[in-house]
């Protein structure tokens, strides 16, 4: 099988991840915060917090995905300079 195609098949499935990624990465910030204001007594600001924190650790995995994919030269081959 052509290990050019594999490899770009893999990067496409691995990109594909990345919205679910994002909203995950919020969910478990916010989930994160309201479990400290529920069990740590923390105030409201807590979940903002959790929230804060879960956007940016998505968009960081984001940007670090999108690196390494788009970071790696492609396989030369026979029809590549």
């Amino acid at each position: 099988m052509d290990q050019r195609r594999l490899s770009e098949g893999a990067d496409l499935l691995r990109l594909s991840t990345l919205g679910l990624t994002f909203v995950l990465c919020n969910f478990a910030g916010a989930g994160l915060g309201w479990l400290a204001v529920r069990y740590l007594g923390c105030g409201g600001w807590a979940v903002l917090a959790g929230l804060f924190f879960g956007i940016l650790a998505g968009a960081w995995t984001v940007y670090e995905q999108v690196r390494s994919t788009l970071g790696r030269t492609p396989p030369k081959g026979p029809d590549r300079q």
